[in-house]
């Protein structure tokens, strides 16, 4: 079993950390991980801006990743591939599997999501299971803004790559990209 401990990383004892974890807390931050808790394989756990806590018997699936200051309450169950950003997980939560759960302001960064609109959501529902009272889904602005928006980063060199690896690659659709 590997996985990787930074600096300023306090682990309480009980705990139960996978293979391919990395638990790492910037300066002037650090993770304290709770008695008895659970991290699953490939997860990420990094501190910044403050302390990043895990209370006492959470349970992290695999491929988390939790960044930025906060708290995962007592026995608090975070699913798999699910990324929170500065988290703020009430004591016994349960967040479902490949959730994305942000603070507002840096959901606002993201282009057709305004301030103060929910950045969480599971099935067209906030955190908290109400609708949404704009009647807008954040799921459904986020996919709005992500096919409206004009350029894809890093797609021209994904296709850079794709070319020079297979040169004699028709393409399926001679609309959607240029050879």
């Amino acid at each position: 079993m590997t996985y990787y401990v930074g600096e300023n990383v306090i682990i309480h004892a009980n705990v139960v950390i996978a293979s391919g974890v990395v638990l790492e807390a910037l300066p002037g931050s650090r993770v304290i991980i709770g008695e008895g808790s659970c991290i699953g394989s490939g997860t990420v756990v990094q501190a910044y801006g403050g302390d990043l806590v895990l209370s006492i018997g959470v349970s992290l699936g695999r491929d988390v990743l939790l960044l930025g200051q906060g708290t995962v309450g007592q026995k608090a169950c975070i699913g798999a591939d699910s990324t929170l950003v500065d988290p703020q997980v009430a004591a016994s939560q349960v967040i479902p599997a490949r959730s994305l759960l942000a603070r507002s302001d840096v959901a606002s960064a993201s282009p057709g999501i305004t301030e103060g609109s929910p950045a969480a959501s599971t099935n067209g529902k906030t955190t908290d299971g109400t609708a949404p009272s704009n009647g807008h889904t954040p799921a459904a602005e986020l996919e709005t803004a992500l096919t409206t928006s004009p350029s894809v980063y890093g797609r021209d060199q994904v296709m850079q790559l794709v070319h020079t690896l297979f040169p004699h690659r028709r393409p399926l659709n001679a609309d959607s990209e240029s050879s």
